[in-house]
């Protein structure tokens, strides 16, 4: 049964945003896929860049020979690290390094405010949690595909948009 106000008139259920209700361009469109993957590549250089140290300090040289031997931690330590900094940047301020500098922020799709921590965990668990799965070298292809959904659909929603219920705007 619909809801009703005090009234006891019916009201019609809150309908969710669609392409049409944002702007075109300007304050409030939604997110182009180039500055989204702008975004996402500062991103990843920012969680990637204490790894590629790690890396190659891990570099010997055994008999003349070089060998790359990384610590079996690193792949655990980089998801950690890219889910830490995912959540507090979207938790704390809606948007992250990437998202600040390419104009771009997460807001919560059913209203625009910033995300809550749910939602905040979920945009940061989704992606990352590609790494996890048991697919050797194709790992990170996963991880870059389910980054690469929100080209899909009129409102650019990936899938960490989707299970966290947000959506990327532009901020200027």
């Amino acid at each position: 049964m619909p809801p009703s106000d005090m009234t006891g008139s019916v009201q019609d259920p809150p309908r969710l945003p669609q392409a049409k209700d944002f702007p075109a361009t300007g304050p409030f469109s939604l997110a182009a896929p180039g500055p989204r993957f702008g975004a996402r590549a500062i991103d990843l250089s920012l969680v990637l860049a204490p790894a590629l140290v790690v890396i190659s300090l891990s570099i010997r040289d055994v008999a003349g020979q070089m060998q790359l031997d990384t610590p079996d931690w690193l792949l655990l330590a980089i998801v950690a690290l890219g889910m830490a900094y995912e959540f507090v940047c979207i938790a704390l301020f809606g948007r992250s390094i990437g998202k600040a500098m390419m104009g771009l922020k997460a807001v919560r799709y059913t209203d625009g405010l910033r995300p809550n921590i749910a939602q905040a965990a979920l945009r940061a668990i989704v992606p990352w949690s590609a790494l996890a799965l048991p697919l050797g070298p194709f790992a990170f292809g996963a991880f870059l595909l389910v980054y690469g959904t929100s080209l899909a659909g009129e409102l650019h929603r990936g899938i960490p948009d989707q299970a966290a219920g947000t959506v990327i705007i532009s901020t200027r």
